[in-house]
């Protein structure tokens, strides 16, 4: 049996099996057991891969006194060995790692065969049929059991052995099962395209100890599909040729001279696209510019017709003002624009900042349009923006993925052109959340003769997936967009929505000071130091806040960083610590480096359509199930169970980053800004911060910091081509001719 790694020298062997394993934590694959050595039961402490009940180990460490716990056995490796005595070899069969042996089953095959029943299942399983009781199906069963977990044993190992233990080595073993050893023989660049938390730099150490060279072509073309597929992850739908040699040329520390074979290579075989531009060369992952030529069809196909029966812009106006006088509401001139296009044209955008009316004209639009008849459905990308949509606009609004209905089995949304969606008029708010693929999707179920309003604002935060669509739409003036300016009386009192629109003016933004706080609405305490910083920020959620009639769960907590002392991790701990302390009457589960405990409010952060709860969603540990490990999640009156593989879907939502945030509102939001933060400080990013608060906003942390953000109006660029196509000046149609490299 091969070693995890080799012992050290002078390291102490100890032999037992598993009796109890009493803390794992699957991401390091720490672990404390209770080990049964010949008579003595031992506590051992080290990092191991999936430890159970039942399973035989020898480690190799040394005795330690540990001032709570007491004497251990503390390991530095180890081996996975068979167990050799009758009541071992019972306890193993037993543990569950091979399925239909029981306890019953496992003593009858003892009994039969003694202290040789491992040999025996290793070298000659059909001698199963021995045992009484054993017909020739169940020993096919048996067998074929065995065969499946002797080779999930040697994945473990391989895995471990490559240092891929814990929860990513769970996760790999899931995906390829007992293949999982020959695959990543044969590619191990597999890892970083289909793994999540697997890197290249791990794949490639992978590869290395099987021999394939670092010039390898499969090497060099696994590492250009790497870095497109990180720059999707950045936001990119392409890289420019030249970027994406140069970063490949990083990654994988070659001469710069034997990647353009290699992309050529790729781009044969398919798994490249690229496409010629004035500028030189994009290149694609294949089903990206097909997604960003499609939507392009998409879209200019439903701008370029009305509404059949649409009412005429003197039509809506007369409803307007009739409308107005009764309600004691009148809309601006650009309100008013906006709707007699929302209800002439089958693709309308509408945009603005806060305090210019959108809400009222989203309600307005729907009022409208169910005046006329027609079937108006809402939806949002996020569940709190669409529940927020909901009450400003006076009807249902849904998820885009419940609306679209995802079915988890075929990999898609049910609603596509084959199923169109049953609706009039389409009205999606939040818009510059939404990614390129979920655009396509949502063009897809769009039915004849429908139409499709897009609201947002182009001044937020782009989407966390690929594209930037809704500013692409917004610039290629391609498209009817109706652009809301004007700020009304009452939000221009507000200091939160003044300072945004010198944000978009390109002035810097009043800071006052908390000392000086009368009835301003957005406020500023400086911290110097950014340790300073947090301890002001747990002081006005737990002390100042509440003074102000601010329960905990009105205020949110945003940073644009997810390390460091005002960081989403350390707030996050500090704020638990605070709200949500640790108690005997509350069970709490560890992941990693973070705990969950009753009582914690947490954040979803990736799209899981099977528990139908999506990525931003905001809940609340409702209960753990210690012996089970699960951790039950409440998401308003959705109940959502998470085991242990699934549970790092779950973080703490006392503090998200400002990204994370982005879809939602909040009574009070506290925001971070300090200069330590300085790499990720931008106009936008402070801006879409901001805009979160409904009736307070209070920036901590230091004016260098709050100024970086306010004129660094240098946004990250995304590498996209949605406006060019709109605009005629990049193709929507057909194949492109190969680069000449």
């Amino acid at each position: 049996m091969a070693d995890t790694k080799q012992p050290a020298e002078g390291a102490e062997p100890l032999e037992g099996c598993i009796e109890r394993v009493l803390f794992h934590a699957p991401e390091s694959g720490f672990a404390v057991m209770h080990m049964r050595c010949g008579t003595r039961k031992i506590t051992c402490v080290g990092n191991v891969s999936q430890p159970e009940a039942g399973e035989n180990l020898r480690v190799f460490g040394r005795w330690v006194e540990d001032s709570k716990y007491g004497r251990q056995f503390k390991f530095e490796s180890y081996q996975l060995v068979r167990p050799s005595s009758t009541a071992a070899i019972i306890s193993y069969l037993s543990s569950g790692k091979v399925e239909g042996i029981g306890k019953v089953m496992a003593k009858r095959l003892v009994d039969h065969f003694d202290e040789d029943t491992i040999r025996v299942l290793d070298e000659h399983p059909e001698r199963v049929r021995e045992v009484e009781g054993i017909g020739a199906k169940r020993a096919e069963t048996l067998i074929r059991a065995w065969r499946h977990q002797s080779r999930m044993r040697e994945v473990m190992l391989f895995l471990h052995e490559h240092g891929m233990g814990g929860a990513i080595g769970a996760r790999i073993a899931s995906t390829f099962s007992d293949r999982t050893i020959e695959v990543l023989e044969n590619d191990p660049y597999v890892l970083a395209r289909r793994i999540r938390g697997v890197g290249f730099a791990t794949a490639d150490r992978i590869a290395r100890s099987v021999g394939i060279s670092e010039r390898d072509p499969a090497r060099l073309q696994a590492g250009l599909v790497y870095c497109l597929h990180e720059a999707t992850d950045e936001g990119h739908l392409f890289l420019p040729d030249d970027v994406l040699l140069e970063e490949g040329t990083r990654l994988l520390h070659v001469e710069g001279e034997l990647l353009p074979p290699a992309l050529e290579q790729l781009e044969d075989a398919g798994e490249v696209a690229i496409e010629p531009a004035s500028w030189g060369h994009a290149v694609y992952l294949p089903e990206l510019l097909k997604a960003e030529r499609e939507v392009a069809r998409q879209v200019l196909a439903l701008a370029s017709e009305t509404v059949v029966g649409a009412p005429s812009p003197q039509q809506t106006q007369a409803w307007l003002a009739r409308r107005g006088e009764l309600a004691g509401v009148m809309l601006s001139g650009q309100q008013a624009a906006a709707v007699a296009g929302a209800l002439a044209e089958r693709f309308t955008v509408i945009t603005g900042g806060p305090g210019t009316g959108k809400t009222t004209t989203v309600r307005v639009v729907v009022k409208a349009c169910q005046a006329l008849g027609r079937d108006v459905k809402l939806a949002a990308p996020t569940g709190r923006a669409a529940k927020r949509m909901s009450e400003l606009a006076g009807a249902d609004a849904s998820t885009i993925h419940r609306l679209l209905a995802y079915d988890p089995f075929k990999g898609r949304f049910t609603k596509n052109q084959d199923d169109p969606l049953e609706v009039d008029t389409l009205v999606i708010d939040e818009s510059s959340m939404i990614d390129l693929p979920l655009a396509r999707d949502l063009l897809r179920a769009i039915p004849d003769g429908a139409q499709i309003i897009f609201i947002g604002d182009a001044n937020q935060l782009p989407s966390v997936g690929p594209g930037n669509f809704f500013r692409d739409l917004v610039s290629s003036g391609s498209v009817p967009v109706f652009e809301l300016k004007e700020i009304f009386r009452q939000a221009a009192q507000s200091m939160i929505v003044e300072n945004a629109h010198r944000l978009i003016r390109d002035e810097k933004p009043v800071l006052v000071p908390w000392r000086d706080a009368g009835s301003e609405d957005c406020l500023f305490i400086h911290a110097k130091e950014a340790e300073k910083g947090a301890d002001y920020v747990i002081r006005l959620v737990t002390g100042e806040l509440p003074k102000r009639n601010l329960h905990a769960d009105d205020v949110q907590v945003i940073t644009p960083m997810h390390r460091g002392p005002l960081g989403v991790a350390e707030l996050n701990r500090r704020l638990q610590e605070a709200l949500n302390p640790e108690s005997p009457r509350k069970a709490q589960v560890r992941h990693g480096d973070n705990v969950l405990r009753e009582g914690d409010r947490v954040l979803q952060v990736v799209n899981n359509y099977d528990k139908e709860v999506f990525n931003g969603e905001i809940g609340r540990v409702a209960r753990i199930d210690l012996r089970d490990k699960v951790v039950t999640a409440m998401f308003d009156d959705l109940e959502v169970n998470y085991d242990q593989q699934d549970i790092n879907q779950l973080q703490l939502a006392y503090a998200m980053t400002i990204h994370k945030s982005q879809g939602s509102e909040y009574p009070c939001v506290v925001i971070v800004m300090h200069s330590t933060h300085y790499i990720m400080l931008r106009r936008n990013l402070l801006y879409t911060a901001l805009t979160r608060a409904q009736d307070l906003a209070v920036i901590v942390g230091n004016a260098a910091g709050v100024m970086r953000a306010a004129l660094n109006t240098e946004e990250q660029r995304r590498y996209t081509r949605l406006s060019e196509r709109l605009r005629g000046v990049a193709p929507i149609e057909g194949e492109q001719p190969a680069m000449d490299v």
